[in-house]
């Protein structure tokens, strides 16, 4: 999301795929020049980018049970999700509707579509456990098993170096939020 997020000029393509989800012109256009992507928004894109290049590889990335990944989300990614009532739930959409930068609205509308998740992930009804789930299940349903690893990142760096055929570092694999939001 970062990187994309320093393309402003790009926003318009989000609003076309917002538009047409299939508009695989306005995701190339969105991705030009980048050659792998992590997480929002490039990875509700996994099976266009399958079609741009079949020799793709997939990571998904799994927690040790949805609801790990929930409570993880929940606090960071879809904060506005973890109001404990309705109006803290809605002081929270209204300071995201007047802070949240333009291309989150549009990635986040474009995960609302039935395409990709068919849920919002920031309103405190969606179950996230079911919406992580149906994802991943969605992704291995999808992704031929030789191009697709799934990976927790408590497995370190061998699984992932073997999957994408490079050797091992000599460093220390940074294998959760906690170890990471520390750098």
């Amino acid at each position: 999301m970062t990187e994309t997020s320093n393309h402003p000029d790009r926003n318009h393509n989000f609003r076309s795929i917002l538009q047409d989800v299939e508009n695989e012109e306005a995701i190339k256009a969105v991705f030009e020049g980048f050659k792998a992507t992590v997480d929002q928004p490039g990875n509700i894109f996994y099976e266009t980018f399958m079609k741009f290049n079949p020799n793709a590889k997939v990571i998904l990335t799994v927690r040790d049970s949805p609801e790990a990944w929930a409570k993880s989300a929940r606090e960071t990614i879809f904060s506005c999700n973890n109001a404990s009532n309705w109006f803290q739930w809605k002081l929270y959409r209204l300071l995201w509707d007047i802070f949240e930068p333009p291309q989150i609205k549009l990635v986040h509308k474009i995960m609302a579509n039935k395409k990709y998740h068919g849920v919002n992930p920031n309103n405190p009804k969606t179950d996230l456990t079911q919406m992580y789930t149906d994802w991943n299940n969605k992704v291995m349903e999808t992704v031929p098993a030789e191009k697709l690893l799934i990976f927790n990142v408590k497995e370190g760096w061998k699984p992932l170096c073997d999957f994408l055929g490079v050797p091992v570092p000599n460093k220390p694999f940074l294998g959760s939020t906690a170890q990471m939001s520390g750098m």
